[in-house]
């Protein structure tokens, strides 16, 4: 078969990858011509499936590279129960996974029930999603789960990253390769526009389905309505039109200024790895955390504020850039404050050289100055 370009990129990113996993061929035979069997324990290389058209790209394509390699392809569906038919459209999406190479011992369709806990529907479904995932994956001790997330998913990202806080965090969108939960997940498909992934589709001649809360169907100069996901309206709405604003393809510039920001938070995110050990020490029975304040103020405000992060969410706490900012303060501008709440009954105190995240005591928590 001759390949497209859009299909030879679409193998490509999916190579990249795997090199920079180290999910190389498994044995020398696949260096060579000829269909060869990947061996029963071979690396087992999860996709998490939707049944649409950027999910089933990268399940078809996975399916070729890891076919090429002696890897074992395998993928997740997860039925949400969300939408009318949607055990039908799961079922559907396992039949065209198995249409395009990946055998059914390794196609896994996990049931579950979406509850509403005050995040809204849409976070809950992903949190629901991602532990199903997981589950699977650490099940079959997969080496990697792939998501089809594209430009397109890393610009709207960055929109909505720049809408629910600042910083450099904001416009670094999704990492290519995280971990969560100790499994490894990666994005092949990161910097590949949904047209790309559209076409590798159309190219194999796979259908797909698409989600109607995604708005696809419509036309495309229809606004969508708040009825609609804030994602869906970002896609269908906003980003066209600012493209049109300002005469420029927004995915490609979001997408990629993405890609650099990242960069430069893995150099910073390492510097704060690297001086945590000297400045934080985490009492886990105490369930507090110290900061040392003279060592901590000696470095730049971007490593500063980021070990105090680090150091709030040891103890698991929910916070905002206020928060960071007056512990920042007992570092940098100490004057004698007083200690002050933190979520959770938790406060900050600076006592001599030392910074303070601990549980409030009952008889001081009167004392303790509220902080937003």
């Amino acid at each position: 078969m001759v390949y497209s370009s859009r299909i030879r990129a679409g193998i490509g990113a999916i190579k990249r990858c795997f090199d920079e996993l180290s999910l190389c061929a498994q044995d020398s035979c696949f260096h060579e011509h000829g269909m060869h069997n990947a061996a029963e324990n071979a690396p087992l290389v999860l996709v998490a499936c939707s049944g649409g058209r950027d999910s089933l790209a990268l399940v078809a394509l996975t399916a070729i590279v890891c076919a090429s390699r002696g890897l074992r392809c395998g993928v997740v569906i997860v039925d949400h129960h969300m939408q009318p038919h949607s055990t039908q459209v799961a079922r559907e999406a396992a039949k065209r996974c198995m249409q395009v190479g990946v055998r059914e011992q390794y196609v896994f369709l996990q049931s579950v029930q979406v509850t509403n806990s005050g995040k809204g529907e849409e976070s809950a479904a992903r949190d629901v999603r991602y532990h199903a995932i997981i589950e699977v994956a650490q099940r079959q001790q997969a080496a990697v789960v792939l998501l089809a997330h594209t430009a397109h998913d890393q610009a709207e990202t960055v929109l909505i990253g720049l809408k629910d806080s600042a910083g450099l965090e904001a416009v670094a969108g999704m990492k290519a390769i995280t971990f969560r939960e100790n499994v490894q997940f990666a994005r092949p498909f990161i910097e590949l526009t949904r047209e790309q992934t559209t076409g590798i589709c159309e190219d194999l001649g796979i259908s797909w389905w698409d989600d109607p809360t995604n708005g696809d169907t419509l036309e495309q100069n229809l606004e969508l309505g708040e009825n609609y996901p804030l994602r869906s309206r970002i896609r269908h709405t906003l980003m066209p039109y600012i493209s049109r604003f300002l005469h420029a393809n927004m995915v490609t510039l979001l997408s990629r200024g993405a890609t650099l920001a990242q960069d430069d938070l893995d150099y910073i995110n390492a510097q704060v790895d690297a001086t945590i050990p000297q400045v934080m020490f985490v009492d886990t029975t105490a369930q507090s955390v110290t900061l040392h304040a003279e060592q901590l103020a000696q470095y730049h405000p971007s490593i500063r504020r980021r070990i105090i992060a680090r150091a709030l969410t040891a103890v698991s706490l929910r916070f905002s850039s206020s928060h960071v900012q007056a512990i920042d303060e007992l570092s940098v501008n100490w004057h004698g404050q007083k200690p002050f709440s933190l979520p959770n009954h938790y406060e900050a105190v600076r006592r001599n050289h030392r910074i303070v995240i601990r549980l409030c005591k009952d008889s001081e928590h009167a004392n303790c100055r509220y902080t937003r």
